[in-house]
């Protein structure tokens, strides 16, 4: 029991007195966390321009038990962080550490950092963070044993009944020049190579009739693509609109494959869709007597109503038949466009749910969270049949709306997510395994694109660098350094000969991905006959 005495509360002295020696307690104590902040607080600046995330997650640890339980702060106590040095500047380190004795740094060098001596000439770039460079889980070895998985990442083998029924329209159909049905009909039978997966690795739901004639379309797209085969490929078409009254509230924008319908999502947990045509959207609805029927009117825009948090990211189907849309709620809810309501909804994640892909099939459909894991489910099934488990953070970097940080594969056989800390994985559908793991990026990884025969694979994010990868042996093929800020979106022409990136610094920056520039080096390398000024593309 604590007692005090009725002279000193009456004493005006004795609080002075108690609260000084309280303050000098409270002070000694702190001591040690004081002079902790006085360090990172000291040489903090000179790591905030590749590692800021890093910087403030472990500024905000105070006491040991913290570090037991941060998952960043154990990773840099248990794992070694990897840095590549030329030879003669790891020789010059040696010395300036033996000269000063250093014991210390020695110490920590040795405990806590794995120095790759390269025996080329030092580089002259420290923006850009090379291949295999910081913390891992994985020793420079093990990843490269682990990137030598075998993958498939070739187009999928036709289905036959699509084969013979594309068969039946060449025949029917009349050709101006018969050595252009011939390419096409090879086109339909192609056949598998080496590096195609088979049509029974991963289920895929039975192609439809709708299927066929969305088929029989590219082929006349082609025939006449192929007819004007001698002129110069045209510069790329670009649209913009222009949304008003958006600020702070849309989170997300995506448009069909048709360009006929965009939907965005809201942090008031709505969802928006307007048809692109000028055309008012008629919702299909059962009356009483179980007929179906349709709006006269219509209108211009249809809201969709049913998640309690802010929507993070929306796809629409290849068909327009139905849309994905996910949520700070932790659920994925599925629409119908053709009665703009809630069909499904999936639940799984235990976090907000950052993004979500429809694979080309509209058969899956793959999602990621902030609780480091990312899940594939098919639009039939209410529980997912995949769980991905593997970043050290969540998929994607939290308080930053991107809607591209997993992708599906164009053969749909593979998944690629990024995460926040700075890890890219191509995950295999088939085993629930990761594949690749490719690492160059020095902040969470905000966008992800293939391209279009597979075989590479775009990333950027926070670190204003637009990394192009090859898949097939997991390593770095370029880099691209041009954004002033965070870029958020990546975008591949249909035939891959150009790669577009978005940031907040506004601009849209159009890159030549088969350019034969020294990788590392490319600087502002963009497309042939393209200029780039702030905020706005000339082409």
């Amino acid at each position: 029991m604590l007692f005090y005495s009725e002279t000193e509360a009456n004493n005006p002295n004795a609080y002075e007195h108690s609260y000084a020696r309280l303050s000098k307690w409270v002070k000694d104590s702190l001591e040690k966390y004081r002079v902790t902040r006085y360090f990172i607080e000291t040489h903090r600046k000179e790591h905030t321009g590749a590692y800021s995330q890093d910087v403030i997650r472990l500024a905000s640890i105070t006491t040991p038990d913290q570090i037991k339980t941060d998952t960043l702060a154990q990773q840099f106590m248990t794992k070694k962080y990897v840095v590549k040095m030329s030879r003669y500047a790891f020789e010059l380190l040696l010395s300036f550490l033996q000269d000063n004795k250093f014991m210390l740094l020695t110490r920590l060098l040795n405990r806590h950092v794995a120095i790759r001596v390269d025996v080329d000439k030092p580089g002259n770039s420290a923006l850009v963070r090379e291949e295999g460079i910081g913390l891992s889980s994985l020793t420079p070895a093990q990843l490269q044993e682990h990137n030598n998985q075998t993958v498939k990442l070739g187009s999928l083998p036709a289905d036959p009944w699509m084969v013979s029924e594309l068969e039946y329209f060449l025949r029917d159909e009349k050709f101006d020049a018969e050595p252009l049905r011939d390419e096409l009909r090879k086109l339909i039978k192609k056949e598998s190579g080496e590096d195609s997966p088979s049509r029974d690795a991963v289920p895929m739901p039975p192609p439809k009739f709708t299927d066929v004639k969305k088929e029989v379309e590219a082929l006349k797209d082609l025939r006449n693509r192929m007819k004007k085969s001698t002129a110069p490929p045209p510069p790329p078409s670009i649209c913009c609109y222009t949304f008003h009254n958006t600020y702070d509230t849309m989170t997300c924008l995506t448009s069909s494959a048709d360009a006929s319908l965009v939907c965005a999502g809201f942090s008031e947990s709505i969802l928006r869709v307007w048809s692109l045509k000028g055309e008012k959207l008629k919702a299909y609805s059962q009356v009483a007597n179980k007929e179906i029927s349709r709006e006269v009117e219509g209108s211009e825009c249809k809201r969709l109503v049913g998640h309690s948090g802010p929507v993070y990211a929306a796809r629409i189907s290849s068909e327009n038949k139905f849309a994905i849309s996910c949520s700070q709620d932790a659920t994925v809810r599925l629409w119908s466009l053709e009665t703009f309501s809630n069909l499904v909804v999936y639940k799984g994640h235990n976090h907000p749910v950052w993004d979500v892909d429809l694979s080309a099939n509209d058969g899956y459909f793959a999602s990621c969270s902030y609780d480091r894991t990312a899940r594939l489910w098919r639009t039939d099934m209410i529980n997912p049949v995949r769980i991905f488990v593997g970043h050290e953070s969540d998929v994607e970097a939290w308080q930053n709306f991107s809607d591209d940080s997993v992708k599906f594969h164009p053969n749909c056989n593979y998944v690629a997510t990024g995460g926040g800390d700075g890890e890219v994985r191509l995950w295999s559908i088939q085993t629930g395994n990761s594949v690749r793991i490719m690492r160059s990026h020095t902040g969470p990884v905000m966008s992800l694109a293939f391209s279009g025969d597979g075989k590479m694979l775009a990333t950027a994010g926070e670190d204003k660098i637009v990394k192009l990868w090859d898949l097939n042996s997991g390593h770095l093929i370029k880099n691209f350094v041009g954004h002033a800020d965070t870029v958020y979106s990546l975008a591949f022409s249909p035939d891959s000969s150009q790669l577009t990136s978005a940031g907040a610094d506004n601009s849209v920056i159009v890159w030549s991905p088969h350019s034969l520039e020294a990788q590392n080096e490319i600087v502002g390398n963009l497309a042939k006959n393209g200029t780039v000024n702030k905020g706005k593309q000339q082409t």
